[in-house]
């Protein structure tokens, strides 16, 4: 093992993991900002607040990640970063009412256990 290789331990994995949830809030600001941009237009209130709450959510994220990158190594941290795609999924279904295909079901297998794989070595 490279005497350089950062190891984390379970409670950077799980900031890392909660900083990625933050993030995949943002794509439900964006989703009702454009929906507000469709039924309102563009310099409505919530127009406007929503689009501040993506903005402000993307600023926490990105200084929350910068943080992140100190325990793990790029590469690692970006596998976990995929965990994004099963938080998505879970707010289209949750937030949204969207159907949940077999497809995406299997892809969402399918990263976690590229994440596995990555974290293992």
């Amino acid at each position: 093992m490279n005497p350089t290789t950062k190891k984390a331990n379970a409670k950077q994995i799980l900031f890392l993991h909660i900083s990625i949830l933050i993030f995949s809030l943002t794509g439900i600001f964006s989703k009702i900002t454009a929906n507000s941009i469709n039924e309102n237009g563009v310099f409505h209130i919530w127009t406007f607040v929503f689009f501040g709450l993506m903005l402000l959510n993307c600023g926490i994220y990105a200084l929350f990640w910068q943080q992140n990158l100190k325990h793990f190594e790029v590469n690692v941290a970006y596998a976990h970063r995929c965990v994004y795609n099963v938080w998505s999924l879970l707010w289209a279904f949750l937030v949204f009412s969207e159907n949940i295909t077999v497809g995406n079901m299997i892809g969402t297998v399918l990263i976690i256990a590229g994440i596995l794989v990555i974290q293992s070595e």
